[in-house]
């Protein structure tokens, strides 16, 4: 019965692959059937099961903890599934000026979306709000949102397309990844997807990435879109050795004289706005980053740079990670939340207040 189920499946999908003009234009990379369902992925738990049920509380407990911006963060993925997403964590990523870049995933998103249709068809599960009407997803679902809550397609989408560009990008693959993780994490906040969905999407966004990198056909765009990503993307900033001066603290533009930082191997230290504060920094795989507790002189602060001041000290104890662009430093905590934001100093704003002395 499944073998029938399956073989139902691919027919399927080949015929509206064929049948739909958006595929219509160029023959699938990855032909229908290329993954198979049941060999690939678990299956979801059923709804009423004490899983499923753990899994809506989950989905409840991640939207009442999440801040208004989170929220807000969460509904703007929510109606942007592309490769867009990238565009704040890539330097000069816009799809409008990179035609190489923007056709090799016009490739990539059709062949993704056909196989992640076939696996919603196949599993056929429930979305969150249809099991439990106190979960309110954040945009209104549409007619073919309904039974196909697993895997997530955004997520897929979202892995599909990271595995591809930190292939292309070397420099830029943590933070690519990150965000693509951030990305479907925001398919909970949301209500759209279980946690469950998220995982699944994950992992096939992983498979079909790296199967489309590593086609034949596939190699024409992916060398044209690196030409063209290589000339336009710059190479990150170097994390040590340059004067960060901070621009934004948990989202609130900084006033006053600017927090700086400097990290010189397992020592960071800077100006807090008004006193002077030196610690330990442990820099971890990849982009992981800890600030231990610092030390700093005890003036008095002018107006509200003593607030200030605190927030940028608080805000350093409870980062996890960061990432790098050109010119640009942005700190992060443990959900990828943006916490602290810097520019480097030759790229400061005009007029900004710094106190060089910071040693």
């Amino acid at each position: 019965m499944t073998t029938n189920r399956t073989r139902l499946l691919l027919i399927s999908a080949l015929v509206i692959s064929i049948a739909t003009p958006a595929f219509a234009e160029q023959a699938l990379i990855l032909p229908a059937g290329t993954f198979n369902p049941p060999q690939t992925l678990p299956a979801p738990p059923p709804d009423n099961s004490p899983q499923a049920i753990a899994e809506r509380d989950y989905i409840k407990a991640a939207y009442r903890d999440a801040t208004p911006a989170e929220r807000e963060a969460a509904k703007l993925d929510a109606a942007n599934e592309s490769v867009r997403l990238y565009a704040d964590t890539l330097p000069g990523f816009d799809l409008d000026k990179l035609p190489a870049t923007k056709a090799l995933f016009k490739t990539v998103r059709k062949n993704e979306n056909a196989q992640t249709g076939a696996f919603k068809t196949y599993f056929n599960r429930q979305r969150p709000y249809q099991v439990d009407s106190s979960i309110t997803p954040c945009l209104p679902p549409k007619n073919f949102d309904i039974n196909a809550s697993d895997p997530s397609g955004h997520t897929t989408m979202a892995f599909s397309s990271a595995i591809i560009l930190a292939n292309l990008i070397p420099d830029y693959a943590p933070a690519i990844m990150r965000r693509a993780e951030q990305y479907g994490r925001h398919r909970i906040v949301c209500g759209a997807h279980h946690p469950f969905d998220v995982r699944s999407g994950q992992v096939l966004g992983t498979l079909i990435g790296n199967a489309l990198l590593n086609n034949p056909a596939l190699q024409p765009q992916l060398n044209a879109a690196r030409t063209e990503l290589v000339r336009t993307i710059s190479a990150p900033t170097p994390l040590q050795g340059t004067q960060w001066i901070a621009t934004h603290i948990n989202g609130d533009p900084i006033t006053g004289t600017s927090p700086t930082l400097t990290i010189e191997g397992t020592k960071a230290y800077g100006n807090g706005s008004c006193n002077r504060y030196t610690g330990q920094v442990t820099l971890g795989n990849k982009d992981a980053i800890h600030f231990g507790t610092t030390a700093s002189t005890r003036m008095a602060c002018p107006g509200a740079a003593d607030q200030q001041e605190a927030a940028y000290l608080k805000g350093l104890q409870s980062i996890t990670a960061y990432h790098l662009n050109n010119n640009s430093l942005i700190l992060l905590d443990s959900q990828y939340n943006k916490r602290i934001e810097f520019v480097a100093k030759k790229m400061a704003p005009e007029g900004a207040k710094i106190n060089l002395k910071e040693e």
